[in-house]
C-alpha cells in the first residue's frame, strides 16, 4: 500500500511540473514563433525571457550542428524553482517557429529584436508586472536592443557571455583563435570579407574559399551585415536599465574583456565572472577549444555553473 501511495504521489508530481510547463505559439505576420512557457507552482508576477545565441540555436539550448546542452532549459528549470516565470522560444525559421513566407535566410538583426519584442508583449499581454530578459551570447545583442524599443517596456537585462564589441570584431578575433599562425593566408581572407561585409559590400561566392564557407555563404551574408552595424558598447552607454553582465573566465567565444567593455560603459550594472565557466554556461575543465567541444558543448548531463541561477534570481529580486 505504501508502495502505491509512493507511486500515485509520483505520478501527481509529475503531472502538476507538467501542467506548469505550457507549449505556446506568438503569432507573427510571417509565421509563428513557438515557445514554452513555464512558470512556478501558484504563478508569478516577474517573467523571464531567455533569447538564444547565434546560428541555429533552439529554445533549449541545442541545434543541429552537435551543440547538445540544454543550458536554456536547465536555467528556466532553475529560474522556475526560485519563483520565476520563463518564456523560452525558437528563434524565427528554427526548429518549431515556422515560416509562412520568406526564407531564414531572409531575417536580418533588426528582425531578431522584433521577434523578441513580441516576446516581451506577449508576457505583458498574460499580466506579468515585471519582465526581465536574459540574452546569451548574441542574444544579448537583441537584450540590448530591446531597451530602446517604444513599443515595448523591459525591467532589466542579464548579458550572459554577451559581445561588447561589434560582430566583425568578434569574428576577427574567433577566427584569428582558429587559423593563426598557421593558416595566414586564410586569415587574410577572412578579414577582407569581413572589411567587405562592414562596409556592406557583398562578397561573390566565387570569391569565398571552401573552408570559410559555411561562415561566409551569401546567403547568411546580409545578415552579417546587419549585424555588424549593432555596436554593444554605444548602446550600452545609453543604458539606464537595471543590468547584470556575467562572463565566463574559460569562455572561448566571448572572451570576459567584452563583458567588462559593457561593465565600463555602462551605469546601473552588476557583475560576475564565474572563473570555469565557459561559453554554454557550464563549468570546462579546461580554455582548451576542443577539450571543451568534446566534453562540454556536447554533453547534456552537465549542470550549469553553479552559483548562476543564485545570482541571477538575486538580482531578479532586488530590481
Amino acid at each position: 500500500m505504501k508502495k502505491l501511495c509512493l507511486v500515485l504521489f509520483l505520478m501527481f508530481a509529475s503531472l502538476s511540473a507538467f501542467a506548469a510547463s505550457e507549449e505556446v505559439t506568438i503569432e507573427r505576420e510571417w509565421g509563428k514563433l513557438a515557445a514554452t512557457l513555464a512558470q512556478p507552482e501558484g504563478g508569478s508576477s516577474t517573467a523571464v525571457l531567455i533569447i538564444a545565441g547565434s546560428g541555429p540555436t533552439d529554445r533549449n539550448g541545442n541545434s543541429g550542428l552537435g551543440l547538445v546542452t540544454y543550458c536554456y532549459k536547465m536555467l528556466s528549470d532553475e529560474l522556475v524553482e526560485r519563483g520565476y516565470a520563463v518564456l523560452r522560444y525558437d528563434k524565427r525559421g528554427i526548429a518549431a517557429s515556422t515560416l509562412n513566407s520568406g526564407s531564414p535566410n531572409d531575417v536580418l538583426f533588426g528582425d531578431m529584436v522584433d521577434d523578441a519584442a513580441a516576446c516581451v508583449a506577449y508576457l505583458r499581454d498574460r499580466g506579468y508586472e515585471r519582465v526581465v530578459v536574459a540574452g546569451h551570447s548574441e542574444g544579448g545583442s537583441i537584450a540590448q536592443a530591446l531597451e530602446h524599443r517604444e513599443d515595448i517596456a523591459v525591467d532589466g537585462l542579464v548579458l550572459l557571455c554577451a559581445p561588447g564589441y561589434a560582430m566583425d570584431e568578434i569574428l576577427i578575433t574567433q577566427l584569428s583563435a582558429q587559423l593563426m599562425p598557421s593558416y595566414m593566408g586564410l586569415m587574410i581572407t577572412a578579414t577582407n570579407i569581413i572589411n567587405q561585409l562592414k562596409r556592406g559590400v557583398l562578397v561573390a561566392e566565387d570569391r569565398v574559399p571552401r573552408e570559410l564557407m559555411s561562415l561566409f555563404h551569401p546567403s547568411v551574408q546580409p545578415y552579417l551585415i546587419s549585424s555588424m552595424q549593432f555596436i554593444p558598447v554605444e548602446v550600452a552607454a545609453r543604458s539606464s536599465l537595471p543590468t547584470f553582465v556575467v562572463t565566463g573566465g574559460r569562455d572561448v567565444q566571448v572572451s570576459v574583456d567584452n563583458g567588462e567593455r559593457l561593465v565600463d560603459a555602462m551605469k546601473s550594472v552588476r557583475y560576475r565572472n564565474f572563473e570555469k565557466m565557459c561559453h554554454v554556461l557550464k563549468d570546462a575543465p579546461s580554455s582548451d577549444r576542443v577539450e571543451q567541444l568534446m566534453s562540454v558543448y556536447t554533453n547534456q548531463n552537465m549542470p550549469l555553473t553553479e552559483g548562476l541561477a543564485d545570482e541571477i534570481s538575486e538580482f531578479i529580486t532586488n530590481l
